[in-house]
C-alpha cells in the first residue's frame, strides 16, 4: 500500500469534514451546507462507505485530499503532511528533483523581491514618489497592505544590489524569475521607478509582478510592464486580486472581471470586493477552470468598444466549450460602463455608480444584441443582414431552448421579421455545425429522472445481483460520461463491494459513482434496494424511453426523404431500412 493510500485510509472523511463544517446524519450518509457555494438548504453529502463527498448544488466532489486542498487552500504535499501528522504516520522523506528545486528557488526569490518592493514603498524614502502617486489615486494604506503593493527604485541595479550582492542570490536565478534582464553582457533590473503589483496564484504564491510607471516618467519604457512567461508565471492563468479576495468572491458566488489593477483596488475601496483583473485582453480557459470552482456567475466589466465585444464573444465560446467537456455551468454577464470610463474612474467620480453598473449587468447575449443593434441600421435589409451575421455564431451557442427563444423573440421584434426566419438563419447560415448526436443516444442522468433513478437503484443493489444488473445495463447506450466504464468494472469484479470498486476507478469515474451512490441521500431515502420485479419494471421503462427517443429521430430522418421528389437507389434502401427499424421499435412502445 502506498503512503498516500495509507494516509487516506487512516483519516475518516466524515471526521475531517465535520471538524470544519456542521454535518448531520441523512440515512447512511451525512449532509450539511456546502462550504464551496452559498446555500440555505443542505445539498452537500458525505459517504462514510465510499469516503467521498459530493455537492448536488455546485457539483464539487472528491476525497479527503480534494476537500482539504480546496477548503484550506493547501497544496497536495501540504495536505498529505497534515493528514499524516493527524494520523500519526511518519512520511518517508520527499526528495525533490532538479525541476522541483528550481521551481522552489524561483518562488523563494520572487517572495524575497515582493518583500523588498513592499519595504521600499512603506518604510524607505525611495518609495515616497510612489506613495504620493498612490495617494493621488485615492489608494488607502490598508489597501496597500492588503495587496502587498511595492515600489521599485529608479536605479538600474536596485534589486540586484539587494538580492544578488547582499542576499547572495545568483543572477541566473533572478533572470529565471523574470526580475532582471541581460542584454549585451549587462544585467539590470526589469522594473525601475514603478508601482509594483505582486501577481499571485489562487493559493497566494507570488509568481510575478506588474509594474506601473509614474506620471511624467518617460525614461523607463511603457506605462505597464509585466513579468515575462517563466516556469511559475503564466499570464493566461493569473487573476490579480483573486487570492486576496477569494472569500468575498466565494461569498458572493459571483466575480466581476476588470482589466486593471487600479480597477480592483478602487472597487475594493468602494465596498465591491468580489473582483479580480485579467492579465491580458480576454478570459481564458484556464481562468474558467479556476472560477467554476468558486462562483456561478462571471460579470465582465471590460471596454464596450469592438475589443470588448470580441472579448465577450470569446468568453462565451470558452465557457460553452468548458461546459460541453463536463465543467460546471457559469452564467456570463456584462456590466456596461459610461463611454471612456473604467471602474477606477467611476469609483473616483461616484462609487455608487460602479455598484449600480454591476447590479444592472445584462446577460452576455443581451449585451451583444444591444451593441449589434446600435452599430447597424435595423431598418434596412443590409443592416438586418449585418446584425444577423454578427449574432448568429453567438446565438448558436445558446443550448437551452427557452433561453434561445427569448433572444429570438427580442431579435424578431427589433428587426421587424418573423421568428421563423431568424430560427431558419440560425439553423442554416454560416459554417456547417456539428451533426447532433442521435436522440437514441441522448439518455443523460442529469436531465432524465428515470436514468438517474435506475443508476441509483443499481448501485444500491444487493451484492449478489450487482454484476448481473451491470450486464443488463451494458445493453443500453449511456451518454453520461463514465457510465459504461463503471458498469464494465463491476461486471469484471462480480465479488467486489461498491467501496472496493470505487478504489479501482480513476478519480473522474469515482466522482460519477459517488453521484449515483449519494442520490438516495438527496431524496431522503435510507435505501433504494429494489427487488427483481421492480428492477424488471425499471429496465422495461428504460427500453421504452430509448425506443421512443429513437422513433422520434427516425421520424425526422424519414421526413427528409419525404421532402424529396425522387430518391436514388441508395436512398431508397436507406428509407426501407429506417421503416423496418420503426416497425421493430413500435412493438416496444
Amino acid at each position: 500500500m502506498s503512503q498516500i493510500q495509507a494516509v487516506k485510509e487512516a483519516n475518516d472523511i466524515v471526521a475531517v469534514i465535520g471538524s470544519r463544517i456542521t454535518l448531520q446524519g441523512a440515512g447512511a450518509q451525512f449532509k450539511g451546507l456546502c462550504p464551496f457555494h452559498p446555500e440555505r438548504s443542505p445539498s452537500f453529502f458525505v459517504s462514510p462507505m465510499l469516503q467521498r463527498y459530493k455537492c448536488f448544488g455546485c457539483g464539487e466532489s472528491g476525497d479527503v485530499f480534494n476537500f482539504l486542498q480546496k477548503y484550506d487552500g493547501l497544496s497536495f504535499q501540504e495536505t498529505l503532511e497534515e493528514l499524516a501528522e493527524a494520523a500519526g504516520i511518519e512520511l518517508e522523506k520527499y526528495v525533490s528533483n532538479a525541476t522541483d528545486q528550481l521551481r522552489s528557488d524561483i518562488l523563494s526569490t520572487l517572495a524575497a523581491a515582493q518583500q523588498y518592493y513592499h519595504y521600499l514603498l512603506t518604510e524607505h524614502k525611495v518609495g515616497k514618489p510612489v506613495q504620493e502617486y498612490l495617494r493621488s489615486r485615492g489608494i488607502a494604506k490598508d489597501t496597500i497592505r492588503q495587496f502587498s503593493l511595492g515600489a521599485s527604485t529608479p536605479a538600474w541595479d536596485g534589486l540586484i544590489a539587494y538580492l544578488h550582492e547582499k542576499k547572495k542570490m545568483e543572477l541566473k536565478l533572478l533572470e529565471q524569475a523574470g526580475l532582471v534582464i541581460t542584454n549585451r553582457g549587462r544585467t539590470y533590473d526589469r522594473f525601475r521607478n514603478r508601482v509594483m503589483f505582486p501577481l499571485m496564484t489562487h493559493r497566494g504564491q507570488v509568481v510575478g509582478f506588474s509594474g506601473r510607471s509614474l506620471p511624467g516618467d518617460d525614461d523607463h519604457g511603457a506605462k505597464y510592464i509585466n513579468s515575462p512567461e517563466t516556469m511559475v508565471y503564466h499570464k493566461s492563468e493569473l487573476l490579480f486580486g483573486f487570492s486576496q479576495l477569494h472569500s468575498e468572491i466565494r461569498k458572493a458566488n459571483a466575480i466581476v472581471i476588470v482589466e486593471g489593477e487600479f480597477d480592483v483596488l478602487a472597487s475594493v475601496q468602494a465596498h465591491q470586493s468580489n473582483v479580480s483583473a485579467i492579465k491580458g485582453s480576454a478570459l481564458t480557459k484556464e481562468h474558467v477552470r479556476l472560477l467554476r470552482r468558486s462562483v456561478k456567475q462571471v460579470i465582465l466589466a471590460l471596454d464596450t468598444d469592438a475589443a470588448g465585444r470580441e472579448a465577450t464573444k470569446k468568453a462565451i465560446a470558452i465557457i460553452t466549450q468548458d461546459q460541453e467537456s463536463g465543467g460546471a455551468p457559469l452564467e456570463l454577464r456584462v456590466a456596461t460602463l459610461p463611454q471612456g470610463k473604467d471602474p477606477a474612474d467611476l469609483v473616483n467620480h461616484d462609487p455608487g455608480l460602479w455598484r449600480t453598473a454591476i447590479k444592472q449587468s445584462a446577460t452576455a447575449y443581451d449585451f451583444l444584441i444591444t451593441t449589434a443593434l446600435s452599430q447597424h441600421d435595423a431598418a434596412t435589409p443590409s443592416g438586418k443582414r449585418e446584425i444577423m451575421d454578427d449574432l448568429i455564431p453567438v446565438l448558436r451557442q445558446v443550448s437551452h431552448a427557452v433561453e434561445r427563444e427569448h433572444y429570438v423573440q427580442r431579435l424578431s421584434k427589433a428587426l421587424g421579421v418573423s421568428q421563423t426566419s431568424i430560427v431558419s438563419d440560425l439553423n442554416k447560415r454560416g459554417p456547417a455545425q456539428k451533426a447532433a448526436p442521435k436522440v437514441a443516444q441522448q439518455i443523460v442522468a442529469e436531465s432524465n429522472p428515470h436514468e438517474a433513478k435506475i443508476l441509483t437503484a443499481f448501485i444500491h443493489s444487493p451484492q449478489e445481483v450487482l454484476a448481473e444488473r451491470a450486464q443488463q445495463l451494458l445493453e443500453f447506450t449511456w451518454r453520461t460520461a463514465g457510465t459504461t466504464e463503471i458498469l464494465e468494472m463491476i461486471k469484471a469484479h462480480p465479488t467486489a463491494t461498491v467501496a472496493a470498486i470505487d478504489r479501482l476507478l480513476a478519480s473522474d469515474l469515482q466522482a460519477v459513482l459517488t453521484q449515483w451512490y449519494l442520490s438516495d441521500a438527496v431524496n431522503s431515502n435510507s435505501s433504494l434496494e429494489v427487488g427483481r420485479r421492480d428492477w424488471s419494471q425499471l429496465i422495461a421503462r428504460l427500453k421504452k424511453q430509448q425506443a421512443e427517443s429513437e422513433l422520434a429521430e427516425l421520424s425526422r430522418q424519414l421526413q427528409a426523404f419525404d421532402s424529396k421528389d425522387t430518391l436514388t437507389p441508395e436512398e431508397e434502401a436507406e428509407q426501407r431500412a429506417l421503416l423496418e427499424r420503426v416497425v421493430l421499435l413500435q412493438r416496444l412502445t
